[in-house]
């Protein structure tokens, strides 16, 4: 090794096999800036490492996130598919901008700090939308998005009405 790490270091296809395809998540800023978060050859790495940086989402302006999947040795638009898009809301439940929707999927989560409100399409009732909040254990069945986000804002009115204000956490887990 030259000092420089793993820098410079020269792997050959013939010792190593390589993915076929790669995943690749990012954000948006407000600005329109792009932050690449890495390019990964498993799903479930780039989900967790899109999930990492969303919980952070509060500190910075951010708009947007996607993971794609480009096919490696493709030419042409088929190279890549978008596997997520999804757009940044404020949070019905906690007011932070934390709230992340995926309108392909009629899906939703806040990733604000102990809130993690979610709305998703039901796996067991085609049309139906399932919504929650995991610190009182709610869950609730409505017709459509626009009625799951009303359930969590009348969540999120009656938490301020006992008190709490944006900036106060609540959680289900007990303190020690």
């Amino acid at each position: 090794m030259n000092g420089r790490g793993i820098e410079g270091l020269n792997v050959s296809a013939t010792s190593m096999s390589q993915p076929s395809r790669v995943f690749v998540p990012s954000v948006t800023e407000e600005d329109g800036g792009t932050i690449g978060l890495g390019v990964f050859s498993s799903e479930e790495i780039a989900w967790k490492v899109l999930r990492k940086f969303l919980s952070k989402s509060h500190l910075m302006s951010l708009t947007r996130s996607d993971l794609v999947i480009w096919e490696i040795d493709q030419v042409g638009e088929n190279g890549m598919t978008v596997l997520s898009s999804m757009h940044c809301r404020d949070c019905p439940v906690c007011k932070r901008r934390t709230f992340w929707i995926d309108l392909e999927t009629y899906s939703a989560m806040c990733t604000g700090n102990l809130c993690e409100a979610w709305i998703e399409e039901s796996t067991l009732e085609p049309g139906k939308i399932d919504l929650g909040w995991p610190p009182t254990r709610f869950l609730k069945q409505v017709e459509n998005i626009e009625d799951a986000l009303s359930e969590l804002r009348i969540i999120g009115a009656e938490i301020e009405a006992a008190g709490r204000t944006p900036e106060d956490a609540f959680t289900s887990i007990p303190e020690e």
